[in-house]
């Protein structure tokens, strides 16, 4: 992040309740604090007592700069994890957008899912987060623009639970009226995903591998237009290290909300960034995070 960036981002988050109390003893400035929560959210395996001990604070006043910095970006997801109104005029422009880079149509919106890798052999109900690559994870659902923006996301769910399953029983999929205002636009997904309506995805074997019908081709197509999703989680995680393994260790209901919020954390900064930043530089190697 450059120091430009980081100060309109202190500057945004400044004015939240959170860095304003009412006792005798002034809170340490937003920017000092936002400071410390970087360190902490850019650090690959990290942990509060690392950041406290790099910035030469001490270990609850680093955990308290984090926890506050990370509500505060949580009051923001509103603001930079959204979907722009169906039929609005940037509802149009992200569609044209999409459509120029895509050759799908009524494509607005690309869907894929990651893993969030949890450092930690959680305790409460451990066996849920054990994924089929062997690892305890959260899994993230997320639908990127054709700028790698994030603008819709749903995760909570431990690792074990399938893409499929996760977004089945997202707003997305539910209540798709919320996020379409025309019969013919859908999103693109993998083969993880089932055809509807609203999400057009790959043909799974054996048709995939036909070219007589062209099942190939057109699969090679979508593939080649949703890539744009896998770099923006690419870009994520190469930004955000913290998010290549969070140290946290699970031990109840609320460890789990705090590395829900953890993650959200990011996915603002991340957009936020978007505004402000080439993300390029963030790309390589971002497939393997994936």
């Amino acid at each position: 992040m450059t120091r430009a960036s980081f100060n309109i981002l202190a500057f945004t988050i400044s004015n939240d309740s959170i860095f304003h109390n009412q006792s005798g003893n002034s809170q340490a400035s937003p920017a000092s604090q936002r400071a410390t929560a970087l360190y902490f959210l850019g650090s690959f395996v990290s942990s509060t007592v690392r950041a406290a001990a790099q910035l030469g604070i001490g270990e609850g006043t680093a955990r308290l700069y984090c926890q506050r910095c990370i509500i505060a970006l949580i009051h923001l997801s509103c603001r930079y994890i959204r979907w722009p109104k169906p039929g609005t005029r940037e509802f149009r422009i992200m569609r044209s957008k999409i459509v120029c880079k895509s050759q799908f149509p009524g494509c607005v919106r690309f869907l894929d899912g990651t893993s969030i890798i949890i450092q930690y052999t959680p305790s409460f109900h451990g066996e849920t987060y054990f994924n089929r690559k062997k690892q305890y994870t959260l899994n993230l659902q997320a639908i990127s623009d054709s700028d790698r923006r994030f603008t819709y996301i749903s995760t909570g769910f431990p690792g074990s639970v399938g893409d499929a399953t996760v977004f089945g029983g997202s707003l997305f999929f539910t209540r798709t009226n919320l996020f379409f205002a025309q019969p013919d636009k859908y999103i693109l997904g993998d083969k993880a995903y089932r055809s509807t309506q609203r999400c057009m995805s790959s043909y799974k074997e054996p048709l995939a591998g036909r070219v007589i019908g062209g099942y190939k081709g057109f699969n090679e197509r979508l593939a080649e237009a949703r890539v744009i999703v896998e770099h923006a989680f690419g870009v994520l995680k190469n930004r955000w290290c913290f998010l290549r393994g969070l140290p946290i260790y699970i031990r109840k209901k609320s460890d789990h909300e705090r590395a829900i919020g953890w993650i959200t954390a990011c996915i603002v900064i991340y957009n936020f960034l978007c505004d402000y930043e080439d993300d390029r530089i963030w790309q390589l190697g971002d497939e393997e995070l994936v």
